[in-house]
C-alpha cells in the first residue's frame, strides 16, 4: 500500500473523528447554555483546546480571527466565547482535513495541492462566515419572541423595565440563551445609575442593529415616558415596526441561501475538476494531451481557475447582508504606505485626474456609490499595484511556459504528427520515448547551433549509419532544435505583459464599479429602513432631526460613514451639514429623506414634516414587500449568473475549445499525409 494512501486515509479518519465530536457537541449544546455552570466533558475539553492552541503562534491568530467573528453575542461571557471559538476550530479544521483527503484522491498531483492551498484558505474562511450566518438568523428569530414577551408584558404592567425583567424569565425558561443575554443586559442598562453612558457602551458591543434600536427604544420611553398615538402606544407601535424589520431580514436571508445554495461549492467545483478532465480527455484522445502541456492548454486551465476564484468571491459579496468591510486604508494600512513612498505619491499624484475634470467627477460618485471608503489617491495607488502585480504575473507565466515548452521538447515523447488514435499502445510509447531520448542526447552533443553535418556524425557515434535513418533523424532533430530556439521570451509576450498590466490596472475601477451593482440594491433597501425608523420614532416625545440622525447612524451599514461627518459638522451649522449629507451620499431615494430631515430642523418640527409617511404607511408596506422580493431575486439572478460561469468556463474554454482545436489539426495532417504534401 502506498505511504501517500495511507497518509490520505489518516487525514480522513481525523476529520471524521473531528466532525462527530463537534456535531455531538453541538446537539448537546441545547441552545448554548451558559457556561457560567459546570458545564460537560465535551466543554471542558474545548476550553481545554482553546487554551493549548492559543500557545502557539500560528493558532493563536486563527483563533483570535474566529474569536473576532464570533465575540458579537456573547460579549458577556467569556468562556461561551472560548467555547465556542474553539468549536468551529474544530469543525472547521476537520472541514479542511476532509476536503485535502477528497483532493488527493482525486487528482493524485503534488503541484495541484498548492493550488488548494489557496482553496482551503477561502473556504476556511467560508465555513466560519457560515456559523455567523447562522448563529446571526438565530438570534433574530429568538429575537422576534422577546418582542412579543415585552409587547403582552407592557400592556400589563405599564412599565419597560420590569416589562424586561418578566420577558428576561420567559426567555431563561425557554432556553433562549443568546437573546436572553442580550435581554438581560439591556435590562442592567435600564436599572444603572449612568443609563447614557451604559447605552453607548452597549452599541459597541451589540450583535445587530434592531438590538440597539430597541435598546434605545426601551431608555427613550423609560426616560420621558411612554407617548400615545391614536389611542395607542408609541413603544407598542415601535416594537411592531422593528419586528417588521426583522421578518423581512429573515425571509430574505432564508431565501437567499436557499435560492444560492451549494453555489460555493459548484464556483470552486473546476478547481477539482481541471486535473481529472485533462488526464481523462488526454487518455481518450492523444493530441488533447499535448495541447493540454502546450502553451495555450496551461493558459486556458489558469484562465479558468481564476474564474472560479472571482466568482467565489463575488458569490461571497452577493450573499453577505452584515455591515460591509472596513474602509480599505484601515483594512490595509500597507497601501497607505506604498502611496507615503517618495516616487509612489508623486507618480499617483501625476495620474489622478484634476480637480474639476469629468473623469474626477466620476471615479468620485464611483467611490461614493460603492461605499468603497477610499479615495481618489488611494484607487489610483491600488490600480498601480494591481496593473504591476499583473505585469510580473505575466513576466513568470511566460517565461515558465517557455520553460516547460523546452523541457517537453526534449524529454516528452511526440504522438506522430496526424495521429488520430485514442492513445498510444505500450510499445509504440517505448519506441517514441527512445527516440526522444536519442534526439536529446544528439542536441547536447551538437550544441546549440547544430547542422546536419554534425548531427550525421553524432548519430554515427551512436550507430545510427543508415542514411534513410539518418535523413529522418536529421530532419527531425533540426526541427527540435528549430522549436528550442522559439523557446525564449519573445517581444510580443513582452506587449502581453504590458497588455496584462493595463488590464491589471483596470481591476480596481471594475471591482468598484461591480460593488456599486451589488450595493444599490443593499442601499434601496436601508433606505426603506430608514423610512420605518421614522415612523418609529416621529410620535416619540422630545425627537428632534439630529436624533434621527443618530438612529438612522446606528441603524445604517452603506451610508455610516456620510451620516457620521453630517453629525459631527451638524453643531456648526445644521443646515450645511444636512446640505452636504445630500451631496455626499449622491443616491436620490435618500435625498427625500434629508429634505425632510432639513424642514424638520427648520420649522415644521419632526411630526408635520414626515406626517405623509403615516398617510402613506400601507403604499411603503406594501412597496417594501415588492423591494424584498426584487432584492431576492436580483441577488438571486446575479448569484446563479456568477456561479455558474466557471463550469461553463470549464466545459467551453477546458473541453470544447480544445477538442475542436486539436481535431481540427489531426485531421489536417493526416490529409496532408493523404494528400502526399
Amino acid at each position: 500500500m502506498s505511504v501517500y494512501l495511507l497518509i490520505s486515509a489518516a487525514c480522513g479518519l481525523t476529520a471524521a473523528l473531528l466532525a462527530v465530536l463537534a456535531l455531538k457537541h453541538q446537539k448537546r449544546g441545547k441552545g448554548d447554555r451558559s457556561l457560567r455552570s459546570a458545564g460537560s466533558g465535551v466543554t471542558a475539553f474545548l476550553i481545554f483546546l482553546y487554551s493549548f492552541l492559543n500557545r502557539c503562534r500560528f493558532t493563536r491568530s486563527m483563533l483570535y480571527y474566529i474569536r473576532e467573528r464570533l465575540e458579537f453575542y456573547t460579549h458577556f461571557d467569556e468562556r461561551a466565547v472560548r467555547k465556542k471559538t474553539a468549536l468551529v476550530f474544530l469543525i472547521t479544521a476537520a472541514s479542511l482535513i476532509a476536503l485535502l483527503f477528497l483532493f488527493w484522491m482525486i487528482t493524485r498531483d503534488a503541484m495541484m495541492l498548492l493550488v488548494l492551498a489557496l482553496v482551503l484558505f477561502f473556504l476556511a474562511d467560508t465555513v466560519i462566515d457560515i456559523f455567523v450566518s447562522n448563529i446571526h438568523l438565530k438570534l433574530l428569530k429568538q429575537q422576534l419572541v422577546y418582542h412579543e414577551l415585552l409587547r403582552h408584558k407592557y400592556y400589563e404592567l405599564k412599565s419597560v423595565a420590569d416589562a424586561n425583567y418578566e420577558a428576561c424569565e420567559a426567555l431563561n425558561k425557554r432556553g433562549m440563551h443568546e437573546i436572553y443575554l442580550q435581554a438581560e443586559r439591556i435590562g442592567d442598562i435600564l436599572s444603572g445609575a449612568d443609563q447614557e453612558n451604559d447605552l453607548e457602551r452597549y452599541y459597541e458591543v451589540a450583535p445587530n442593529k434592531y438590538l440597539k434600536l430597541l435598546a434605545a427604544m426601551m431608555h427613550i420611553t423609560r426616560e420621558y415616558g411612554g407617548a400615545q398615538k391614536d389611542g395607542g402606544s408609541v413603544f407598542i407601535r415601535g416594537i411592531s415596526h422593528l419586528s417588521s424589520e426583522i421578518r423581512a431580514n429573515v425571509f430574505k436571508r432564508e431565501r437567499l441561501r436557499f435560492a444560492l445554495r451549494g453555489l460555493y461549492v459548484i464556483s470552486l467545483l473546476p478547481v477539482f475538476l481541471v486535473k481529472p478532465l485533462r488526464q481523462w480527455a488526454g487518455s481518450s484522445f492523444a493530441p488533447l494531451d499535448n495541447f493540454y502541456n502546450s502553451k495555450a492548454g496551461i493558459i486556458l486551465g489558469i484562465a479558468t481557475v481564476i474564474a472560479a476564484f472571482g466568482a467565489y468571491i463575488a458569490l461571497r459579496r452577493i450573499q453577505r447582508f452584515d455591515v460591509p468591510e472596513k474602509p480599505y486604508g484601515e483594512r490595509n494600512p500597507l497601501e497607505n504606505r506604498i502611496y507615503e513612498m517618495g516616487i509612489v505619491y508623486r507618480v499617483v499624484d501625476r495620474l489622478v485626474p484634476g480637480n474639476y475634470t469629468v473623469k474626477r467627477a466620476e471615479f468620485e460618485s464611483l467611490i461614493k456609490g460603492s461605499v468603497s471608503g477610499i479615495n481618489i489617491q488611494i484607487l489610483y495607488t491600488r490600480r498601480i499595484i494591481m496593473g504591476l502585480l499583473a505585469f510580473l504575473m505575466g513576466l513568470v507565466l511566460f517565461i515558465g511556459l517557455n520553460l516547460n515548452n523546452a523541457y517537453r521538447i526534449l524529454h516528452v515523447p511526440e504522438i506522430p504528427k496526424g495521429y488520430l488514435g485514442g492513445r498510444l499502445s505500450d510499445a509504440d510509447y517505448e519506441k517514441m520515448k527512445e527516440i526522444t531520448d536519442l534526439d536529446r542526447e544528439i542536441l547536447t552533443m551538437v550544441g546549440k547551433k547544430p547542422d546536419a553535418a554534425l548531427i550525421r556524425e553524432a548519430l554515427a557515434e551512436k550507430g545510427i549509419r543508415d542514411k534513410a535513418a539518418q535523413d529522418l533523424a536529421v530532419a527531425r532533430i533540426l526541427e527540435k532544435s528549430r522549436r528550442l530556439g522559439y523557446c525564449r521570451f519573445k517581444w510580443y509576450e513582452l506587449l502581453l505583459c504590458i497588455l496584462l498590466f493595463f488590464l491589471g490596472y483596470q481591476v480596481p475601477v471594475l471591482s468598484l464599479r461591480f460593488l456599486k451593482s451589488v450595493r444599490r440594491i443593499d442601499m434601496e433597501e436601508e433606505t426603506a429602513q430608514f423610512q420605518t425608523i421614522i415612523l418609529m420614532l416621529k410620535d416619540m416625545n422630545r425627537i428632534h432631526a439630529e436624533e434621527i440622525l443618530e438612529w438612522m447612524e446606528m441603524f445604517s451599514a452603506q451610508f455610516r460613514d456620510p451620516i457620521q461627518k453630517c453629525l459631527a459638522n451638524f453643531s456648526s451649522g445644521s443646515g450645511e451639514a444636512l446640505d452636504q449629507l445630500k451631496e455626499d451620499v449622491s443616491f436620490p431615494p435618500l435625498a427625500g429623506i434629508i429634505e425632510n430631515l432639513q424642514l424638520a430642523n427648520e420649522e415644521l418640527g419632526v411630526q408635520k414634516a414626515f406626517e405623509e409617511l403615516e398617510d402613506e404607511m400601507r403604499y411603503n408596506q406594501e412597496k417594501r414587500k415588492k423591494l424584498n422580493e426584487h432584492i431576492v431575486e436580483s441577488k438571486k439572478n446575479l448569484g446563479n449568473l456568477v456561479g455558474f460561469l466557471p463550469v461553463y468556463s470549464l466545459i467551453t474554454l477546458y473541453l470544447i475549445i480544445p477538442m475542436i482545436v486539436t481535431g481540427l489539426q489531426s485531421m489536417a495532417a493526416f490529409y496532408e499525409q493523404i494528400l502526399g504534401f
